[in-house]
């Protein structure tokens, strides 16, 4: 391929993902830039992945049997209808079940905020009537339409969930400086894949390594602090602290009945 054809396909693609080629002159070597509008270039990826996974399935259907997805429950063709009324600046109605309960369904006209993944599950960030924000997971909305034109939402989505760890968001819930004492091989996954942006190592030893966080203890952090086990013992909030203990307390007393 000519150097100037090569350049205007890399161009092209920079532009289409909204990413960074860069080449290691070195030995000439073309890769993209992590560092690069870091938050929106990771999530484009990993949309691109998936894309180019399925793009191999299809040249290969052989390939079929050796990959295995998690099953997700929402209607994907949500997702369409809530970009494109982000992209039309139109609002959204929607009917939606609390807690899958049918007793308790509810229709909305919301401003749509943003669109989030966290465990494979999708929801719609939006503005309430009263201008609050509420995170509506995709499975339990029943029926969605785009509205009227409307001014846009003016919450960022990502100051609403800079202190969360997933998707909860408790206002009765504030802001904490979190100290975790891990073992030191389950340590591993948590510097692999951190917990939270604001992740840092205290101190470490052979046996542990103690990282401090800071953010809001919801009951999702505090669910995943418990799928580790005896691995992960919380230093500090005392109340955090306290709540893990509750909780293992409350398990040991439905196992020993």
């Amino acid at each position: 391929m000519p150097h100037k054809t090569f350049e205007n396909h890399r161009k092209a693609v920079e532009e289409m993902f909204n990413i960074s080629i860069e080449c290691d002159r070195r030995n000439n070597t073309y890769y993209i830039d992590s560092e690069a509008n870091l938050d929106y270039s990771r999530a484009t990826l990993e949309l691109l992945n998936g894309a180019l996974l399925f793009n191999r399935v299809h040249a290969n259907p052989s390939m079929r049997r050796f990959i295995r997805t998690e099953q997700s429950g929402e209607d994907s063709s949500m997702l369409f209808t809530i970009t494109d009324a982000l992209a039309e600046g139109r609002g959204l109605k929607l009917r939606y079940r609390h807690n899958y309960d049918r007793r308790r369904e509810t229709c909305y006209t919301v401003k749509p905020i943003a669109v989030k993944q966290f465990r494979c599950r999708w929801y719609l960030i939006a503005e309430l009537e009263n201008k609050t924000s509420y995170s509506f997971p995709l499975d339990r909305i029943i029926s969605i339409e785009k509205g009227e034109k409307i001014s846009p939402s003016q919450i960022d989505v990502d100051d609403l969930f800079a202190d969360a760890y997933g998707i909860i968001r408790e206002n009765s819930v504030q802001v904490e400086n979190v100290k975790l004492k891990v073992e030191r091989e389950q340590a591993n996954y948590f510097i692999s894949r951190p917990l939270h942006t604001s992740q840092t190592i205290i101190e470490q030893n052979d046996k542990t390594i103690t990282f401090g966080l800071r953010l809001c203890p919801t009951y999702d952090f505090i669910m995943e602090l418990l799928s580790h086990g005896a691995k992960v013992e919380v230093l500090a909030p005392q109340s955090l602290r306290d709540k893990i203990s509750a909780k293992i307390t409350e398990m040991s007393n439905l196992y020993n009945k």
